[in-house]
């Protein structure tokens, strides 16, 4: 009996699909990694941006009149509103195929169940690995190391050396170092274990010494301790830096005799000026890329977006020194690999040359105000036609629940699937190739990037 062979797109879909993923940006709890409860899993930051936009007051989630269930019957209607984008795309798949959630937009009746379905998914161990092992087919996932279980995070802390390797199911977890706050303090307030609650530049001396242990008084002491703390920390199963920099932010080498004033200053207890601080963050950083290409240690950078900007909003932006200035940085930290997330859609050529001219620069994902199918396919085709594959991570997620990892790998898959079937038709991709690709970019380019191959005890 003769059968019709399925077009494309499934055939695509199909390829993709039976690739094991690899995940280098997460948030997922390394233990129980599902959502506890409805309210964590409706109330995911990317959600909350959309529902403020159209109409929900921000303090939702701040009002101590409001518990969780309440919470949710005040976002119902606003819920409605954001069908048309693809986080409410996004969400709609992810209750579908998670929960058998079929009507098209929540009511309350719907609501009650689906309290009841998640508290339960949420109690069980099981349904991390259901939603993650069989439907995501995820390999490994990097989270961060402030998700790493309570006691694992103490150890880490206290210097107690490498964190024990967990697994969620078969998939390898792994950590990466959240160091926002060392180069631009303030445009993150949860980076545990070393920074939580850090707001200001003000106390970016003492919150440097804090994490490191020491109070270096000039740039070869600095040098020296913080090198001496990436050693302890970015050890066994933590394995690179991640920051988050403003668009306006630049990697620049520190002004050494300027540094070196600030740095006796703090030591001794004077206040610094704002200068002073600037220079001292210089420093930091110069020393912390300084240590990755030294070890020759992946470096993971989220760029592309103006931040805190009208009341803590985020917007994409793109500068035209970025580029040139940046180079710069890459070419003098040569052993150091770089790996670009962006959230700017203006960058993806730049970028794409850059992997295509650096041997270690690298690009991975669609961040933030990139996440959509039209993004994707447009951003994943023009790296795919500029840059060797063995530089394109092709997921990242960025989600904080096994659930919304789900949901945003649909999200991807959607705009990979398109992308793919656009260079398959133009006769750019032979479709016989497809398969070897996608098992480049969407496993061992971040596998061999992040050394997420490595056995550990």
């Amino acid at each position: 009996m003769f059968t019709d062979t399925p077009p494309l797109p499934q055939r695509v879909r199909r390829m993709i699909d039976d690739v094991p993923i690899v995940d280098p940006h997460t948030h997922l709890r390394a233990v129980g990694p599902q959502a506890r409860d409805l309210d964590a899993l409706l109330s995911y930051h990317w959600v909350r941006s959309e529902l403020i936009a159209v109409g929900m007051s921000p303090t939702t989630w701040s009002d101590p009149s409001l518990n969780g269930p309440d919470r949710l019957r005040v976002m119902l209607p606003y819920l409605k509103r954001m069908r048309s984008t693809a986080m409410g795309w996004t969400l709609r798949k992810m209750l579908r195929d998670l929960y058998d959630v079929l009507e098209p937009d929540l009511d309350e009746s719907i609501l009650e169940r689906l309290e009841d379905q998640v508290q339960t998914t949420g109690r069980d161990p099981s349904w991390a690995v259901e939603v993650l092992e069989r439907r995501c087919r995820l390999h490994t996932y990097v989270t961060s190391l402030g998700n790493a279980a309570e006691s694992d995070a103490q150890a880490v802390r206290g210097g107690g050396g490498p964190i024990p390797s967990r697994t969620i199911g078969t998939i390898k977890v792994r950590y990466m170092l959240d160091a926002h706050y060392l180069f631009c303090p303030g445009v993150a307030t949860d980076l545990t274990p070393f920074f939580p609650g850090r707001t200001e530049k003000i106390g970016y001396y003492d919150a440097l010494c804090e994490a490191i242990g020491q109070r270096p008084d000039s740039t070869a002491r600095l040098d020296r301790a913080v090198g001496d703390w990436l050693e302890r920390v970015i050890t066994g199963p933590t394995r690179f830096s991640n920051v988050f920099i403003p668009i306006e932010t630049r990697f620049r080498p520190p002004d050494v005799v300027a540094a070196d004033a600030a740095l006796g200053r703090a030591a001794r207890g004077q206040s610094l000026s704002a200068s002073d601080l600037d220079e001292l963050i210089a420093a930091v950083s110069w020393a912390v890329l300084g240590w990755h290409h030294e070890r020759s240690k992946a470096f993971q950078i989220a760029v592309g977006a103006e931040y805190f900007i009208c009341d803590g909003k985020s917007i994409p932006r793109f500068d035209p020194t970025w580029t040139t200035e940046m180079a710069r940085v890459f070419h003098h930290f040569g052993h150091a690999r770089f790996d670009l997330m962006m959230a700017s859609a203006v960058m993806t050529h730049d970028l794409a040359v850059l992997a295509r001219q650096f041997p270690n620069v690298y690009l991975s994902g669609y961040w933030w105000h990139n996440f959509h199918p039209a993004a994707i396919e447009s951003i994943i085709a023009t790296r795919l036609e500029l840059a060797p594959a063995m530089k394109v991570g092709g997921f990242l997620c960025d989600a904080y629940t096994a659930e919304w990892t789900y949901g945003k790998l649909e999200l991807v898959k959607l705009g990979l699937t398109n992308a793919l079937c656009r260079l398959i038709e133009s006769r750019f991709l032979d479709e016989e190739d497809t398969p070897a690709l996608l098992q480049q970019i969407l496993h061992n380019t971040p596998r061999d990037l992040y050394d997420l191959n490595d056995p550990l005890p």
